[in-house]
């Protein structure tokens, strides 16, 4: 029998490097890694020729809860962040915290995406109750617009279509948007859109503090049927891109001029989180996992309270190379 190849597709992560520049390789399998930043998690979930790649962890969650086995969950997450950051007012709105928007309205680009979910996490642990708020619904850019929004709640709306959130945020339709990536308008402190928190960083940090979690967005799907006709490769998967990973860290304080003060920004971190703050695996994620699976039932996302290990269950019975 001969080796079996594999499509796997990610988004272009500085930690792929080695396995990309052949510093790292795939075991037993002929690996073909493909880089996509703004379709990876699409492609994955809706091209069956594509074996492995990147997924949407509250969809692969919501699938697990509705029955479909199309993937199997591999503990390897590989997009992690935190949310404050993702809030944004207009300049002199006078809103200045989480809290102050309780009651308004808030425009936001994928009701189920998982950083959104993260996002209304956030809000619900200000004591900001998610059904107080006025949701519009308003895609940023297709492939938000491409993917379902599922049931919506009762307090959530679509925004009238050709509208941008930048648009229905200085018209003065909503109060704030809550979205991943900066609107267009954003210009830092001096544009007509600015962000809720200005030094989001103390506040995530902070809020890291608190609770413990370092929210995580992706993780690694495999399809079933490879699983099936080749036990191990779930697990060689896992050991490469942790290997690419790994190797990628070590080296990570080489590159200390990649901006003028990243060497303090490393240490920084590694005094709060540790120095493997991006760890992988069942055991090091399971209260990061459970706090998104809980947050997805208090959310109305899910029909039932979910076991956050339970989409792992196949990858730990899989046979290991």
């Amino acid at each position: 029998m001969g080796r079996p190849s594999i499509r796997l597709v990610m988004k272009d992560y500085d930690f792929l490097a080695p396995l990309a520049c052949g510093e790292v390789a795939a075991r037993g399998i002929d690996l073909t890694l493909e880089r996509d930043t703004p379709l990876a998690t699409d492609r994955t979930a809706t091209d069956p020729t594509i074996a492995a790649g990147e997924l949407s962890l509250s969809r692969a969650l919501s699938r697990c809860v509705d029955g479909d086995q199309t993937f199997v969950a591999i503990p390897f997450f590989p997009y992690r962040g935190f949310r404050h950051r993702c809030f944004f007012v207009r300049c002199g709105s006078g809103l200045h915290d989480l809290r102050d928007l309780a009651g308004k309205r808030i425009g936001t680009n994928d009701w189920p995406a998982t950083g959104n979910t993260w996002s209304r996490a956030a809000l619900r642990e200000q004591g900001v109750r998610i059904d107080s708020i006025d949701w519009s619904i308003c895609p940023s850019n297709p492939a938000d617009a491409a993917r379902p929004q599922g049931i919506l709640p009762p307090y959530v709306q679509l925004a009238s279509p050709g509208q941008s959130p930048s648009e229905i945020l200085l018209s003065g339709e909503v109060d704030a948007l809550m979205c991943p990536l900066p609107p267009p308008g954003f210009d830092g402190a001096n544009g007509a859109i600015v962000r809720l928190y200005p030094d989001f960083r103390t506040v995530e940090r902070d809020y890291f503090r608190r609770t413990g979690l370092y929210p995580i967005h992706h993780v690694l799907g495999l399809r079933r049927e490879v699983l099936a006709s080749h036990p191990w490769i779930a697990h060689e998967l896992f050991r490469t891109l942790e290997q690419s990973r790994l190797l990628w860290q070590a080296h990570r304080a080489e590159w200390a001029e990649a901006t003028p003060w990243y060497l303090a920004e490393i240490e920084e971190v590694a005094a709060l989180m540790g120095p493997d703050w991006h760890q992988n695996g069942v055991a090091a994620n399971r209260h990061v996992v459970q706090a998104l699976c809980d947050e997805m039932h208090l959310q109305g996302l899910v029909s039932r309270h979910v076991d956050g290990t339970a989409i792992f269950a196949e990858y730990e019975r899989a046979e290991q190379s």
